[in-house]
């Protein structure tokens, strides 16, 4: 399935889950009400509590105002948190972009997995994903940051050459940021990685 695909279908998923949470809601907040008026105080904290739960699985927070790119950013941290990791992000990019749908899946859908990949080894309490992306003049900017552990990839280098390894489709990421004659480097800093592409003749679609 085409990854352009695959993001429709999950972004369209998530929406009717939000649906029927909110229509769930009303009939549990009526029985909250109840259980109140009874002052039955165990059950109504055990009720409040699977609530909380509820809410914790769907993220519905927008993290930019593009929506390829937040459906794929929702599945992403939606994983990520379920792992403790901290999420940070500060991206400002336009709403519609030059930029194909499947591109968007791969550069940002591989990059936050390897990132969430590399977190998942440190310790809790220390695990963070941060992304930095903005686009200014047809130049679309994006910096991922992790945490790691502290060993240091000798190997690793930072240049446009094959020879760069770094997670599961990596090769895919780079194949993307060459058709858009971009560039990407990674650098490994022993307990933080960062991830940085260039994207050029990105042009706003009106």
């Amino acid at each position: 399935m085409h990854y352009k695909d695959i993001y429709y279908e999950e972004a369209e998923k998530q929406n009717k889950e939000v649906q029927k949470l909110k229509h769930d809601m009303k009939h549990k907040l009526h029985e909250l009400y109840h259980l109140l008026e009874n002052s039955d105080g165990h059950e109504l904290s055990e009720k409040i509590g699977a609530m909380c739960i509820e809410f914790e699985q769907i993220d519905e927070k927008q993290y930019s105002d593009n929506p390829i790119v937040d459906s794929v950013l929702r599945i992403k941290f939606g994983r990520a948190k379920a792992r403790g990791i901290k999420v940070e992000t500060s991206i400002r990019i336009p709403k519609q972009m030059q930029l194909d749908h499947g591109d968007i899946g791969v550069l940002y859908g591989n990059l936050v997995d390897n990132a969430v990949e590399a977190c998942s080894k440190v310790p809790e309490g220390q695990r963070f994903v941060k992304i930095e992306n903005k686009y200014q003049s047809g130049i679309l900017l994006l910096v991922i940051t992790n945490s790691k552990t502290g060993k240091k990839n000798k190997s690793l280098k930072t240049t446009k050459k094959d020879n760069i390894r770094h997670g599961h489709g990596v090769q895919s990421v780079r194949k993307v940021v060459e058709k858009y004659n971009g560039t990407v480097s990674f650098t490994d800093k022993g307990d933080i990685f960062e991830v940085s592409a260039m994207l050029y003749g990105i042009e706003v679609k009106e």
